[in-house]
């Protein structure tokens, strides 16, 4: 019985529009766990995105290994997890006159897989997966939904299960739709046919890893995600100064690894609306600068940009405007420098001023001088150096 229910489970997943469907068994990743632990070693994953909480010197690690341990192991969600479904959905959409009505030096770009919530929209095809096998099986298995590698290492699943191999950018690729898939997974206690996974690598190929320009890929499938432009536009940290001017016109995420790569060159575009937090690959820059956390949730509403901090996405859009050399972006950034609560963003506005320049920007700077944050007094210092 299990045999045939796997393949109906594929052709529901066809059905439903996820473009790849397989199994594999729901055993543990201790290579992946091994992987994580020496990444957080050399630094190029920071220790706090494996701890709940700020941990003391003395716990940090064991807090660290805990969490990357459930992360690794598919029984940590489902105890008695007997196999798991790995799917891809490709998020390549086709915009037409929508995109062409937004370009421009003030409008801030999206990486493709943020122009829609794509996760959410994964998930709630998971969902009917999982009411098709309670009905097929009575209600006799428990099976659980994951979706944005929160809790699972997604991945690893999808590499194990056939869904696709490692790029060297540590991006699954698939055959058909390249990189350009959002991943999920059902873990499931019922006995399920796996497949085997796919026999292929990059080769020679190492674009992705020239391309980056930040140079955050240190090796083949090695990423050092305190220099990944994706990772640092997530969080509310400050931006190394030798990374701005290469941030371009980014608002959130990075896509250029992806870009470059040859398995993604012929993938056509889907003409398809996504139904969730759609918000498209060009947003307006200057209305973020003041945007309330209540207007931010609104206009990002349904997208994963609204979990993410504001305070990061107001910083991204003023990096944005600086780069965007645009002189109607300087009164703009004078107010958010004069007036905005987050010293993080201040201090980003005054290398931004730096970098447009002009005799507006360098007055406000000298102005701004009297800050009394002593970060942002030496971004406004070394902005005023560059005129």
């Amino acid at each position: 019985m299990s045999r045939s229910l796997a393949s109906r489970i594929k052709e529901l997943g066809e059905e439903i529009g996820l473009e790849v469907v397989k199994i594999t068994y729901a055993g543990a990743f201790p290579e992946t766990e091994e992987q994580i632990i020496q990444s957080i070693e050399k630094g190029y994953i920071p220790k706090e995105d494996y701890c709940p909480f700020k941990p003391t010197p003395s716990d940090a690690k064991q807090l660290n290994l805990n969490k990357i341990s459930k992360r690794c192991n598919p029984q940590s969600i489902l105890k008695r997890a007997k196999s798991i479904i790995s799917v891809a959905q490709g998020y390549l959409i086709e915009e037409g006159e929508d995109r062409l009505d937004k370009k421009g030096p003030l409008f801030g770009n999206i990486a493709p897989y943020a122009v829609a919530n794509f996760y959410y929209e994964v998930k709630l095809k998971l969902k009917k997966i999982i009411d098709f096998i309670d009905r097929e099986t009575n209600f006799k298995y428990s099976s659980k939904n994951k979706s944005c590698y929160v809790s699972l290492v997604e991945k690893p699943i999808a590499e194990r299960a056939g869904v696709g191999w490692y790029g060297k950018h540590g991006i699954i690729i698939t055959e058909k739709y390249g990189s350009w898939v959002v991943l999920g997974e059902i873990i499931t206690e019922l006995e399920l046919e796996i497949d085997n996974p796919v026999p292929k690598d990059c080769g020679e190929c190492r674009r992705c890893i020239d391309s980056c320009p930040t140079r955050a890929i240190v090796a083949p499938y090695i990423l050092d995600r305190t220099r990944c432009l994706q990772y640092i536009s997530e969080r509310p940290i400050k931006v190394p100064v030798d990374f701005r001017d290469k941030w371009g016109d980014r608002l959130y995420g990075c896509a250029t690894c992806q870009e470059v790569c040859p398995r993604n060159g012929q993938i056509k575009f889907k003409k398809y609306r996504p139904p969730y937090g759609y918000i498209g690959s060009q947003v307006p820059l200057v209305p973020l600068l003041t945007i309330t956390e209540a207007e931010f949730q609104n206009y990002f509403a349904g997208n994963q940009i609204a979990m993410r901090s504001r305070e990061a996405i107001k910083r991204n859009a003023v990096l944005a405007l600086g780069n965007s050399g645009d002189p109607e972006a300087v009164r703009p950034l004078i107010k958010v420098l004069q007036e905005d609560d987050s010293p993080l963003v201040r201090g980003h506005t005054a290398w931004a001023l730096g970098k447009m320049g002009g005799k507006k920007a360098r007055f406000a700077l000298e102005k701004a001088l009297k800050e009394e944050d002593q970060e942002v007094k030496e971004e406004i210092a070394t902005a005023l150096r560059r005129f």
